[in-house]
């Protein structure tokens, strides 16, 4: 009966018609999950999903039984992809575990040539549209006032420009919407822009920015924006109105930049569906396109689509490698590659992408510690004993790393290294379980976000009077914390803003009044925000050491346990079968690399070397 009403609402249909929405619609009236694969079946349909098709799909409440079919569809009914349909990185981790290569397709000299011509005229586009700009720029401000103010503005007198553009508006009575307002309003989001302030300036570029695409000012203020928002964090909703502008007559590159532009929108506000469809237009020869990719991995991540995450991870290190963009992508796209293979326990593909995190990346000490965790959880001891040793070293101080100790004891009591064991535990105790007691003591201090964010830039700088016995380390994890660091910089800029702001105030009348008004509200915002991202940072490391603390009391159990056995075997005569341990003439029992270079030198090490130590410590357990 089902699948007679499949048939009958499919009647009608081309045998290979049947669509993305025609399984929304059997899925709405009940049909079964095998009905629907029957249906498929019956017509040989073939899906090429998009990851925006996939989500909308799994929205709409389609079975993963019939998504994975679909998905599937090329495979069993259309022919194989020729290679290079998608360029790869040699040694790829797919979600089940395996290692697989694809090879980039070569280009024939006529489709090269093709390309190159489409480059020449698209460059010619770009270069007309950048004159084009600069010429509505001249003509908008040819009159006297407006070019004065722009001259004012352009050498850095910001308080001169400023009161002449409100100086203009209100001579002339220019209301909102009129030309010269515009104008004037621009006038005043570039002085503002050029004096650094920063996050003044950009409430003024997006009032221009949604008076329209087709004003002379709309791609210029659109740059202004894209330059600020690098420096601060400013995300207001109302960016979502320029998704109703026409672009269509401006060059491709510029375009690109406004689709990565919008899909970083809605990638922040975790509206992944409508970030995918901006992502999915930017031009592979884009300069954001890499970063397009890589967010685009993320959301196929977050879906469980390991294998189409891989291919975009995959695309983005091209991407960069070929246009030159920016390196940090490469460096998170290999984090995620080895993510992949950790979680597919495909420990050898994750250690080789880990390993292509290169030394000077500020990503270098993630690198460094998941890989060691990945040495630990593959019984890799040697390796994994030597990259502790690494992030104990110097070179990241910086950062908070806890539960090493505990690692590294838990690898000492499985190699019978008893004594180690201990000592790795008397470290812990010394320097991860002393921070305990002070930090909840000043949790029950803090009551408001603002009192969590004065107490983060006390303890951090040093100035920690009020908060006696608190280590610094122990905000190391709010430091190194992204989202915290983005508030921080704007709260911090917004502060300098509304300082400087009530230097002139009296000078910019009633503007600079409201402007220093909005400037302290802001701030306080921005301090509520980063402070209520410390609280739950360090309501985090709290729980974290409660955790450490009941594994260090589970491994010293064992320690006494094993340690009553070694005073009843030695009480009863009993000899244990050892292996003798490599003498040494002092240092860690390390060597670099392969080689058997002891490492002598405690606190010394070989910025060349960091990726290559290892332990040579052997097992002592009995035979």
């Amino acid at each position: 009966m089902a699948f007679a009403l499949v048939s009958l609402l499919l009647s009608g249909q081309h045998a290979s018609a049947i669509t993305p929405e025609e399984i929304k619609t059997l899925a709405k009236i009940g049909v079964a999950a095998d009905e629907m694969i029957k249906a498929i079946e019956r017509d040989k349909t073939i899906f090429r999903l998009t990851v925006s098709q996939i989500l909308g799909l799994k929205q709409a409440g389609i079975p993963d039984k019939v998504l994975k079919f679909m998905l599937r569809t090329p495979q069993l009914y259309g022919k194989s992809p020729k290679a290079g349909d998608g360029k790869s990185v040699s040694g790829v981790a797919t979600s089940d575990g395996s290692i697989g290569t694809t090879a980039p397709e070569e280009m024939t000299a006529e489709e090269r040539a093709a390309l190159e011509a489409r480059q020449r005229a698209e460059a010619e586009r770009l270069a007309g549209e950048a004159q084009q700009a600069e010429e509505a720029q001249r003509r908008a401000f040819a009159d006297g006032t407006l070019r004065k103010g722009m001259d004012l503005a352009q050498s850095g007198d910001c308080v001169p420009a400023i009161t002449t553009f409100l100086e203009f508006i209100a001579s002339g009575g220019y209301d909102r919407g009129t030309p010269e307002h515009y104008k004037a309003w621009y006038g005043i989001a570039h002085a503002l822009g050029k004096c650094g302030m920063y996050q003044s300036a950009a409430r003024y570029l997006v009032d221009v920015l949604l008076e329209g695409s087709d004003k002379d000012f709309f791609q210029q203020a659109f740059w202004d924006l894209r330059k600020i928002r690098k420096r601060i964090n400013y995300s207001p909703p109302d960016l979502e109105e320029l998704t109703k502008f026409d672009r269509t007559s401006f060059s491709q590159a510029f375009q690109d930049e406004y689709n990565y532009f919008m899909g970083e929108f809605f990638y922040d506000y975790n509206n992944f569906t409508r970030a995918l469809t901006f992502f999915e237009k930017v031009s592979e020869t884009a300069q954001d396109f890499a970063k397009a990719t890589y967010l685009t991995g993320l959301v196929q991540v977050q879906n469980n689509l390991y294998r189409s995450a891989v291919q975009s991870f995959q695309t983005a290190i091209i991407s960069t490698e070929s246009n030159e963009s920016d390196a940090e992508v490469s460096d998170l796209a290999y984090l995620a590659l080895a993510r992949i293979a950790y979680e597919a326990e495909n420990f050898d593909a994750a250690v080789y992408y880990y390993r292509k995190v290169p030394s000077n990346s500020n990503k270098i000490a993630t690198a460094f510690y998941e890989s060691a965790w990945t040495y630990f959880v593959k019984g890799d001891y040697s390796r994994a004993l030597g990259t502790f040793q690494v992030l104990h070293s110097p070179f990241f101080e910086h950062y908070f790393y806890p539960e090493l100790w505990i690692l590294e004891a838990t690898i000492y009591v499985n190699l019978c290294h008893y004594d180690s064991a201990r000592e790795a535990i008397n470290q812990f105790n010394t320097k991860i379980s002393a921070l305990a007691i002070p930090l909840k003591r000043l949790l029950s201090q803090l009551r408001t976000p603002q009192d969590y964010f004065k107490a983060l830039q006390k303890i951090a700088t040093g100035d920690n009077l009020k908060y006696v016995g608190i280590n610094r380390r122990i905000v190391f994890p709010v430091l190194a914390n992204v989202e915290f660091y983005n508030l921080f910089k704007t709260v911090k800029q917004i502060r300098w803003e509304e300082d400087e702001i009530y230097k002139v105030k009296e000078q910019l009348g009633q503007f600079g009044k409201d402007l220093h008004s909005k400037l302290g509200a802001l701030r306080l915002s921005g301090i509520n925000a980063a402070g209520i991202k410390v609280q739950q940072v360090l309501k985090q490391v709290e729980a974290e050491l409660a955790d450490y603390a009941v594994k260090v009391t589970e491994i010293e159990v064992d320690l006494s346990a094993e340690e009553i056995m070694r005073q009843t075997r030695k009480l009863q005569g009993v000899e244990e079968e050892t292996v003798t341990a490599t003498a040494e003439t002092g240092g860690t029992r390390a060597i670099v690399g392969s080689d058997s270079m002891s490492w002598r030198f405690e606190g010394d090490y070989w910025k060349d070397a960091r990726g290559g130590f290892r332990s040579f410590l052997q097992s002592k357990c009995v035979k």
